[in-house]
């Protein structure tokens, strides 16, 4: 059975040492990538991808797991998409990883925040990842610490700022 899915899904990886710079050109020449990124954090790079379905999602998974650089892969297929109105690029941005207890009204609340450029609903152990964005890295990390997790039904976050060198 073919489940459909709603925008963009989230895969983070981690690589080999020395190796984030070659799977970051090899990623960004697959069709279905929309952004690839190193970041910060537990992961090395962020890929935002969009499938029609969790097939095409798990054949691209497949086709990642099997590159020599790539150590571990989790995938956050994409449920639920919003996108800011603005769609601002801003020089510092960062993924956010949520749990919820209310993912709805976490996502609807999140919406709301200055510097939420978009909202991903998933389902695995994460709910909501966010990417935010702002002027500075200070910036930045005070939204989330004041704005992000003070919101209603937000019960962890984890942050992967992410970096343009490569």
């Amino acid at each position: 059975m073919t489940t459909d899915l709603n925008g963009d899904s989230i895969i983070l990886l981690k690589v080999a040492p020395g190796g984030v710079e070659r799977t970051l050109k090899t990623i960004r020449e697959q069709p279905h990538v929309t952004k690839a990124e190193a970041v910060l954090g537990q992961h090395d790079v962020a890929v935002e991808a969009s499938f029609k379905s969790m097939d095409e999602l798990q054949k691209f998974t497949a086709h990642v797991q099997a590159m020599d650089s790539v150590r571990e892969l989790r995938a956050y297929p994409g449920l639920q998409n919003w996108k800011s109105p603005e769609q601002k690029s801003h020089p510092a941005s960062a993924y956010v990883l949520i749990r919820s207890i209310d993912s709805a009204r976490s996502t609807s609340e999140l919406s709301k925040l200055a510097g939420v450029e978009r909202l991903i609903a998933t389902t695995g152990d994460l709910d909501v990842i966010a990417r935010i964005g702002a002027e500075n890295r200070n910036d930045m990390f005070s939204s989330i610490v004041k704005q992000v997790q003070s919101v209603p039904g937000v019960k962890s976050t984890e942050t992967l700022p992410t970096f343009e060198q490569f």
